[in-house]
């Protein structure tokens, strides 16, 4: 007899995919007529979003296997397999964006004029060999630490697969500092080609570690909803107070990083007066766009930091998830401040339903991925939830 919980998640499934289906229709009617063609401008902001997201699954992983934090076990598995469910995404999405969107967003040196003096850097081709490699590298790496894990877990009694637990757990420790390099990296060419070079000779080095950590800031955040779902599924049996308890007070400490970050790539800006960088960030934080940037402070600081005061909230699945959802949103609009007032002085994120439509459909088809693959998979990392610190 299937059970209720299993239909509802078998319904959850289909219409996730049936909204997959309806973007990717969205997408080739789009690019069949040229009188419709997306900007491709929110499609790109949910791209970078959900790829920085999804990759600190993974990387959290990693993180709290380096300092040996056994609260975080039961989120091992289903993190990892978050990061690999958006590898096809993540190379289709970058292609498209390569292919369709160049033009607008890298068009200052594209289409420089001889006397810019382009950096030999910043072609086309320098682009995509740097930021696919990176890509392939990191989701490469990944796959080699999820596979460790979940060979590990699979082997069981199996003599054909048995393998020593031992072994197994000292090469994850040793490939965990080398998983963190490969993602800082893949988000510092990402950085560095999606928002940086949007605008013409931005000095700033500080910004490529305000992105990834952002990413970092919003992935660990996001690993509350991997808690929520599954004490609906199976009662909580994993996921006490302890550990959210715990994850709360990561979050918040990341909270009081992350404006640290923010703060430093703001002060050389604003300190140093730069003509090519100010413009930008006037334009973001006064005028059309001041509600986005506030909102986004309120959601990524304000709100988290406050909410951190309580333990009765860090103790409580609800009361994280609405300051994940806060985090995640005010994360998601710092993308959209890095991309969108570049080009457009008004720019209104849902005004073109086409747009919607892509970046719905690339959020629906990640999570049906998910499913799928926690479907036909282990979803803990039974292995090392049985061991001892």
């Amino acid at each position: 007899m299937i059970s209720p919980k299993s239909q509802r998640g078998g319904i959850a499934l289909y219409v996730l995919i049936a909204i997959f289906v309806i973007g990717v229709a969205s997408l080739v009617l789009a690019l069949s007529r040229a009188d419709s063609r997306p900007d491709f401008a929110l499609f790109t902001v949910s791209y970078l979003f959900l790829l920085g997201i999804s990759q600190v699954g993974v990387v959290f992983s990693a993180m709290l296997r380096i300092v040996e934090a056994d609260w975080g076990k039961p989120w091992y598995r289903l993190a990892e397999l978050s990061t690999l469910a958006y590898f096809p995404f993540a190379i289709v999405g970058f292609l498209l964006i390569v292919y369709y969107a160049r033009d607008d967003l890298f068009h200052w040196w594209l289409h420089a004029s001889p006397e810019d003096h382009i950096s030999p850097w910043l072609n086309i081709n320098w682009l995509v060999i740097r930021d696919l490699g990176a890509l392939m590298l990191f989701y490469g790496l990944a796959a080699i630490y999820a596979g460790k894990s979940l060979r590990a877990d699979r082997a069981g009694g199996d003599a054909a697969l048995a393998i020593d637990h031992d072994d197994a757990e000292r090469q994850m420790y040793r490939l965990s500092p080398i998983v963190i390099l490969a993602f800082v990296l893949c988000n510092t060419f990402i950085a560095w080609d999606f928002a940086m070079m949007l605008i013409p000779h931005w000095h700033s080095s500080v910004f490529p570690i305000h992105y990834w950590f952002g990413n970092i800031f919003a992935g660990s955040a996001a690993m509350i909803a991997i808690a929520a779902v599954m004490r609906r599924v199976d009662g909580g049996a994993h996921f006490g107070p302890y550990q959210i308890k715990s994850l709360g007070m990561l979050v918040a400490g990341f909270t009081l990083l992350w404006l640290y970050f923010f703060w430093a790539q703001f002060f050389v800006i604003w300190f140093g007066n730069l003509p090519h960088e100010a413009e930008p960030l006037w334009r973001q934080m006064e005028g059309h766009y001041a509600p986005y940037f506030w909102t986004m402070m309120t959601a990524s600081f304000f709100l988290p930091l406050l909410a951190s005061i309580f333990a009765i909230v860090k103790r409580s699945v609800f009361g994280m998830c609405v300051v994940a959802f806060a985090i995640n949103l005010g994360i998601w609009l710092n993308k959209y401040l890095m991309i969108m007032p570049v080009f457009s002085p008004d720019n209104r994120p849902f005004d073109q339903w086409i747009d919607v439509a892509l970046a719905l459909g690339l959020l629906a088809g990640f999570l049906a991925t998910i499913i799928i693959l926690a479907r036909r998979l282990p979803v803990y990392s039974k292995w090392e939830m049985s061991r001892e610190s």
